[in-house]
């Protein structure tokens, strides 16, 4: 038994008692629950994220994703009686004059599509006519580009000039002043366009040649939607 200390002895300090040695099982026990929350944790921030990338990934895609439409100045829409294209063989049966001539020559024309579509600019509503030919090759679509690039020389008939559309008093598109052709390699898509009558009236005058020029050169695009062999 130490002895007591006595008045005027020094201060003695005295260690702290060391602490229990601790349980290495439990120590181990909780890292091992630690690392498995962090797991868990991950886990489900992982399947959030990966769950919105497959839900994009595998939804039904719709029409306008399946063939979205080109974009440009106007919106155009098929009209309402002619929803799809048509698509003949036989292009001399789908053009007049000096160009249905041309178009007879047997093996220089493959296909022709046709379509109809309208847009609306300032109040107005605008029919315009698309025809897509493959040729035979390039040559021969340049000499089509260049013949109906002339005035008097014939052209492939638009919808109205053939009767599938009716809209008295027009009948064609060829008289709107609105006019513009491409030529991609074997293939030629010629474009004309003009205002749609109202109360029965035409009511397209020269004044509206540059408007109608200018849709039918943003209307050249079509082909990618109507034509997917363009």
């Amino acid at each position: 038994m130490p002895a007591a200390e006595q008045p005027g002895d020094p201060f003695r300090f005295q260690p702290e008692p060391a602490p229990p040695p601790g349980n290495p099982a439990l120590n181990w026990g909780l890292r091992i629950a630690a690392l498995v929350a962090i797991a868990v944790i991950s886990g489900l921030v992982w399947s959030y994220v990966s769950g919105d990338d497959d839900s994009s990934d595998t939804a039904t895609p719709t029409t306008q994703q399946t063939r979205p439409k080109t974009e440009g100045v106007y919106q155009f829409e098929p009209y309402k009686d002619v929803p799809t294209p048509r698509t003949d063989t036989d292009c001399a049966a789908h053009a007049y004059s000096r160009t249905k001539t041309f178009l007879a020559q047997p093996g220089i024309c493959t296909k022709v599509v046709q379509a109809v579509f309208t847009t609306r600019v300032q109040d107005r509503t605008v029919l315009v006519g698309v025809g897509v030919l493959h040729m035979s090759g390039a040559d021969k679509a340049a000499e089509l580009r260049t013949l109906t690039d002339q005035d008097g020389t014939g052209n492939v008939s638009d919808l109205v000039r053939e009767g599938v559309v009716s809209v008295p008093p027009l009948k064609s598109l060829s008289n709107g002043l609105g006019y513009a052709a491409q030529q991609n390699q074997a293939v030629v898509v010629i474009v004309e366009a003009d205002f749609a009558p109202v109360n029965g009236k035409s009511t397209t005058t020269k004044a509206d040649e540059p408007t109608l020029d200018s849709i039918c050169d943003d209307a050249l695009r079509l082909v990618e939607e109507i034509d997917t062999g363009a």
